[in-house]
């Protein structure tokens, strides 16, 4: 790295921040720095404190998350502790966990360009960026293309692109890789170090996992479950990725749960063929995202379906549950054709934990979200009860049961979204990104879980990206590349390709 002059571009002095309706405040005195040009992360456990750091910094606590804020922050020696969000953006941009959230528009283009144009930008400027910001992020030819019809993944390189091309003097980065593939992650990670050389960006992201980033990052705060500082290193970065290199896991397979059941498929997917209809065009299709799609899911698998950003891991899911529906081929679920089960019949007997959990919640406690997962078992109040307790106290959640789910950290969200569908107890249990937003502990207690689950005769499905979970949980791996299966395999034999490439 670089040497950067020691410039403070942005100070945190002793503030202590209470969310209305909240008796403990979220830090205590907090205080830190941050230096012109730096990348910084910020990591720690879930709930700890570290998204709403960033929220602090640009202004939507304490402007839209109202609550009780003490102590100052400053942007170049200016206080702007009272400045409001729309008063911060030119100088400060934010990239939220969840992209859709922050989507003002309705095509890549427009959201592309929706900030420059508040900023009052040139259009030949904006169309310059515009190009050069989807060469970079590998989306070239997508200006058109519906914000809806976009992957997971797709959308969270639009969020960032769209908040990268207003050139803000700080930009902050909430789990901004969370959804990605491991290649589209790594081009993600260079594009933001890149600009930040380019044009002196100082970026704070948030991050679980640092080890991919951890030789380019100068600075690192790491925060405890109280919010309070525990580290703040500037030296001896190396060491830190060390310590969590320790902490994760091991490429081993020793944990992977072996499947030897090959009975029945319950679940068969036999030569599928798909395309989203054009936006406005009901009878033209777009781009096929699967040509003869086929693979067969048994009980008891806890198989993990890989692929690049794109390829239509989330749309399978969509077809499964009957949100959309295949142009060609037959699913069936256990020997019965997928158009012949109602949905109510379905969904009793498979679970569905999304990608973003905020799209599963209906009530607006913890406690009610729980007990509306188990409205319409035969369970006696007071089990249900008992049952809803259990499964808060195993997800660390029991404190939270009288809070909205909405107001809940990511990680949280996460945790209550599996919680309630593991309530319910269904045969097949299907799993997008479900580790997004989790620190270490509850990453592996989740797919521990899991695991329990697998070897009481559950088959579990799970979307991911995160590799090293793989390898350690999962007993088979089936990747989907151009709209049909490339790999479909053990997960020993999967490393051992993956090695030798």
């Amino acid at each position: 790295m670089c040497k950067i002059a020691d410039e403070t571009i942005l100070e945190i002095k002793g503030v202590t921040y209470v969310y209305d309706g909240e008796r403990l405040p979220i830090w205590k005195s907090l205080s830190c720095s941050f230096r012109k040009g730096e990348i910084h992360a910020v990591s720690g456990p879930s709930g700890c404190g570290k998204s709403s750091l960033l929220y602090l910094i640009n202004g939507l606590i304490p402007h839209m998350y109202a609550g009780s804020l003490e102590g100052e922050i400053l942007l170049e020696g200016r206080d702007i502790t009272r400045l409001e969000p729309r008063y911060r953006c030119e100088e400060i941009g934010l990239v939220m966990q969840n992209a859709e959230s922050q989507f003002c528009t309705f095509t890549v283009e427009e959201e592309l360009a929706f900030g420059m144009e508040n900023l009052g930008l040139p259009r030949e400027e904006m169309a310059y960026r515009i190009k050069e910001i989807l060469n970079k992020i590998d989306m070239e030819g997508y200006e058109e293309v519906d914000l809806n019809s976009l992957s997971g993944g797709q959308k969270q390189k639009i969020a960032i692109a769209s908040v990268l091309v207003t050139e803000p003097k700080i930009l902050l980065l909430d789990e901004p890789t969370a959804n990605l593939d491991p290649i589209s992650r790594k081009q993600i990670f260079d594009l933001i170090v890149n600009i930040s050389k380019e044009k002196n960006i100082t970026v704070i992201i948030v991050e679980h996992n640092i080890q991919e980033i951890i030789k380019e990052v100068h600075h690192l705060i790491l925060l405890d479950r109280e919010g309070n500082i525990k580290s703040d290193f500037r030296k001896d970065l190396a060491e830190v990725a060390v310590l969590q290199t320790e902490n994760t896991e091991s490429f081993s397979t020793g944990g992977a749960v072996k499947n030897q059941c090959r009975d029945e498929p319950v679940i068969r997917i036999c030569n599928v063929n798909f395309a989203y209809p054009l936006e406005g065009k009901k009878k033209e299709k777009g781009k096929k995202i699967f040509s003869g799609l086929s693979f067969d899911i048994y009980k008891g698998d806890l198989l993990a379906v890989l692929g690049e950003n794109g390829v239509g891991k989330s749309t399978l899911m969509k077809l499964l549950f009957k949100i959309n529906r295949p142009d060609g081929g037959e699913i069936t679920v256990y020997g019965k054709s997928l158009d012949k089960i109602k949905t109510k019949d379905l969904y009793r007997q498979m679970g569905l934990v999304f990608q973003n959990p905020e799209s599963q919640f209906i009530t607006n406690t913890v406690w009610d979200e729980m007990m509306f997962s188990l409205r319409r078992t035969a369970l006696s109040k007071e089990e249900k009860e008992e049952k809803a307790e259990r499964m808060l106290r195993r997800f660390y959640l029991e404190a939270y049961k009288e809070k909205s789910p909405f107001i809940l950290s990511q990680g949280q969200k996460r945790r209550l979204s599996v919680a309630g569908m593991l309530l319910t107890e269904q045969k097949i249990l299907f799993l997008d990104e479900p580790t997004f937003g989790q620190d270490f502990e509850n990453r592996h207690e989740l797919m521990r879980d899991m695991q329990k689950l697998v070897e009481a005769g559950v088959t579990v499905i799970m979307i991911t990206h995160d590799l090293s979970l793989v390898k350690q949980y999962a007993s088979r791996i089936v990747r989907i590349e151009n709209g049909i299966v490339a790999d479909d395999m053990t997960v020993v034999d999967y490393f051992s390709k993956f090695k030798e490439k």
